[in-house]
């Protein structure tokens, strides 16, 4: 869709969400009429900035103040087919769920990314995401059914023996493609290497950056998939699906746009669904490109760079866990340690570093670098989302 039709129906789509949330009379009424807005001052995309932003702790107190799931939504329980929560890793999970309606919107966009790596009908995915309350693992389950597809799911790789069981099981399974989380792709790779497993492993491109590049997501309560890429062994970023939503990249002090290419913090506006989401902070930090796709699509690019958290300053600079995962071999293990609020220096502890690993490292952050070699097999290996940064404040 040409840039000028794509930024008109976001218009459309954003007035009526607008609208929608605040004839709800619940969290975004009352967010917009405490910041002196109503749905007559967002007649487009370039008025999306006069609505306020909220976090997951303002959705968390929601629900605590309103329970059992808050007011945050415009269609509630009684209107909704699938419930479930966040994954928790950033503290207390909060709940989500979907109207049908907004459930296929979720699959059709899964649907693109998939078919950009190369999912067709008929083929058989593997998924090692949470299951039970959680919804990463129905979400892959339902939009490869929704493809045609068959979706095998072995739950997260907690631990090896469970891993070891979960592969045997699915053993004679013709897998072609798995879908995991890198650092539940390097367990599973490590422990069927080890016990001489037979089967279609994740990709090694599973296990390194280009996996973090690949696909987006602006969390489950929001937009599950929002993105994917159409080449990424080229980093060239996931295609963000703007005709259901808006993303933003932010300066962290002033909330202002960032420049393309630059690192912002990212906001996401959902469009089109039965319950909207507006100007969520995920508190994380991400790229854009506008510039022209090689592969014809024009839908703006996103990098995802990592967690507000897990950002170390260094010299003034913010340093994420992916400058240093780049200089990594296949499923290397390292954390990055933040010792103080701003540092001299970036601390790394490494599983049996390379040589010339500190060179590496100095060049592509620009900052001074010590590496601390650790034992192969010390450092923890995460069954989800891997935690890369030790915090080690005084």
């Amino acid at each position: 869709m040409p840039q000028e039709q794509l930024r008109a129906l976001q218009s459309e789509r954003l007035r009526e969400a607008v609208e929608r949330a605040y004839k709800a009379g619940g969290f975004f009424y009352r967010r917009m009429r405490d910041h002196g807005v109503s749905p007559s001052d967002v007649a487009s995309v370039d008025d999306l900035r006069a609505l306020p932003t909220f976090r997951k702790e303002d959705l968390r107190a929601n629900e605590a103040e309103h329970p059992p799931i808050g007011d945050y939504r415009v269609v509630g329980l009684a209107g909704s087919v699938r419930m479930a929560t966040s994954s928790g890793t950033t503290g207390r999970p909060t709940v989500t769920i979907w109207t049908e309606h907004d459930l296929t919107i979720d699959y059709d966009i899964a649907a693109r990314r998939y078919w950009r790596e190369g999912v067709r009908p008929g083929h058989v995915i593997a998924n090692a995401h949470p299951g039970y309350l959680n919804g990463g693992q129905a979400q892959l389950a339902g939009a490869a059914e929704r493809m045609g597809c068959l979706p095998v799911s072995i739950g997260p790789p907690e631990d090896d023996a469970l891993v070891e069981r979960a592969l045997r099981t699915i053993e004679n399974i013709p897998i072609d493609h798995w879908h995991t989380m890198p650092a539940g792709a390097a367990r599973i790779r490590e422990v069927a290497e080890r016990i001489g497993w037979p089967g279609r492993l994740p990709e090694v491109e599973a296990v390194t950056p280009m996996r973090q590049y690949s696909a987006i997501s602006a969390g489950l309560e929001c937009m599950g998939t929002l993105g994917g890429s159409c080449s990424p062994q080229d980093y060239r970023g996931a295609h963000v699906a703007e005709d259901y939503a808006v993303v933003e990249a932010v300066d962290d002090v002033t909330g202002e746009p960032v420049p393309d290419g630059e690192r912002g913090k990212f906001l996401c506006t959902s469009l089109g669904r039965d319950n909207p989401m507006l100007r969520f902070d995920l508190n994380e930090v991400v790229r854009l490109d506008r510039s022209p796709c090689p592969c014809g699509e024009t839908h703006v690019r996103a990098f995802w760079e990592g967690r507000m958290q897990d950002v170390v300053t260094v010299q003034g600079k913010w340093i994420m866990p992916i400058d240093v995962w780049f200089e990594m071999g296949e499923a290397q293990e390292f954390v990055v340690v933040r010792t103080a609020d701003a540092q001299d220096a970036l601390e790394v502890r490494v599983e049996d570093p390379a040589d010339g690993l500190v060179e590496r490292l100095r060049a592509r952050t620009g900052v001074p670098v010590e590496v601390t070699p650790v034992p192969v097999g010390s450092l923890p290996r995460a069954a989800y989302k891997a935690n890369r940064v030790v915090d080690e404040r005084t």
